[in-house]
């Protein structure tokens, strides 16, 4: 198997990964026996299950993995992320699996508009209309009449805005801190923050619940080391575009779990989204 088919199959296996930690999120959040959660307990379980799979990294790195000369901008991430996830999974409580993973992979177009404003990078006239037909495919799915359009669907809406607000932070961490210690310092301010905010609306989940949002931080940290392995054996302009099958397997788990059926607003607003957010994807990897 030559290393550009792993590298796809890697990235394509691990979007499955990030779909299925939205799955067993909603599952928690709507189908499963127990209480009624709130969605901040499922963002908890993301950060505080991520931080434990780093655990044994971090105990061989030893307490210095967590000094930076810029915390704020670390805390700055972690709010942006945490807003993001809580978002998600709020959305998810009323709204269709592949819905809300449509809507809140439009996060790469808000972030190459966030670059433009408080980077100053150049956005040359192509990736504007790249950005201009991908708000258009939110447009689609969020117009009057549409499965989606509800209240919910703008908090799905701002999941993407948060998103790439986070996306144009790590930018800026990236190439000032090692990786390690901008993943320890998320995980580990991002369980704390969470956790602050949840106790007020806290209530003890189910075996079956509690075992579902286990899987949520487990199975996306999963798929976050299987990205990676995809990135250290193709360029990033083959990986990154794949990174929009999660809408795919999105809409299968959908189907097959919560018996959702897509329409066509969904078909054609995904599309120009991923389109979009592929081609940019593909002009950031190209700079």
């Amino acid at each position: 198997m030559t290393p550009l088919l792993r590298a796809t199959l890697a990235a394509t296996l691990a979007c499955g990964f990030f779909a299925g930690a939205s799955a067993l999120g909603k599952a928690a959040l709507t189908i499963l026996p127990g209480p009624d959660l709130h969605p901040l307990q499922v963002t908890v379980a993301r950060f505080l299950f991520g931080f434990l799979a780093l655990a044994p990294f971090l105990m061989v790195k030893g307490r210095g993995v967590f000094r930076t000369e810029i915390p704020l901008r670390h805390l700055q991430r972690v709010v942006l992320g945490v807003g993001g996830i809580a978002c998600v999974f709020g959305a998810l409580e009323v709204m269709p699996l592949a819905d809300v993973t449509s809507v809140a992979r439009a996060s790469p177009l808000f972030a190459l508009v966030f670059a433009a404003w408080f980077l100053r990078e150049r956005v040359d006239g192509a990736r504007w209309i790249a950005a201009l037909i991908g708000f258009l495919g939110v447009a689609v799915m969020m117009s009057p009449g549409a499965a989606s359009f509800q209240p919910m669907a703008v908090i799905a809406l701002a999941a993407a805005v948060f998103t790439g607000a986070e996306i144009v932070t790590i930018r800026l961490l990236a190439g000032r801190e090692p990786r390690l210690t901008v993943l320890a310092i998320n995980n580990a301010l991002g369980t704390l923050i969470a956790c602050s905010i949840a106790s007020f609306v806290f209530v003890w989940p189910s075996w079956q619940q509690l075992i579902a949002m286990a899987g949520v931080g487990v199975v996306m940290v999963t798929g976050q080391a299987l990205f990676l392995q995809a990135f250290r054996l193709a360029e990033a302009s083959v990986v990154a575009p794949l990174y929009y099958s999660t809408v795919v397997w999105s809409v299968v788990i959908g189907m097959a779990i919560f018996d959702e059926q897509p329409g066509w607003r969904l078909y054609l607003g995904a599309s120009l989204i991923i389109g979009a957010g592929a081609y940019v994807a593909w002009r950031e990897s190209r700079r």
